[in-house]
């Protein structure tokens, strides 16, 4: 388990005890959230970094990190809830993730650089 992994392991344990008593493979569970967030972390920085700053872009890095925020640090939720299912829970967080990645559209007019049309 990564750094990420053990973050959002300590994370849930102490303020969201009764979801994290649910999950049943604890190690593989904070393992896999661990991993997902490093791919995310890694795949952003290296879009977003200047590199001719190198290792030194500690701006980016900490940019690419607050993606995986809620990843690693759910929001805690009411009482009347119902306990999360995690399987769910981490299954909906990464496709916001992809989301809010995706590729636009390659027949999407972009207007910063399509010319202007014709009048």
């Amino acid at each position: 388990m990564n750094l990420y992994g053990a973050k959002a392991k300590n994370h849930m344990a102490q303020f969201r005890p009764q979801e994290y008593h649910l999950i049943e493979d604890k190690e593989a569970f904070f393992t896999e959230i661990g991993e997902e967030a490093q791919r995310q972390v890694s795949s952003t920085y290296s879009n977003i970094s200047r590199p001719e700053l190198g290792e030194r872009d500690l701006a980016s890095k900490m940019m690419a990190e607050e993606l995986v925020h809620e990843l690693i640090y759910p929001s805690p939720t009411e009482e009347s809830e119902e306990p999360m299912d995690p399987n769910s829970a981490m299954a909906f967080s990464m496709q916001v993730q992809q989301d809010l990645w995706a590729e636009p559209d390659s027949d999407q007019v972009d207007s910063t650089t399509s010319p202007p049309p014709e009048r």
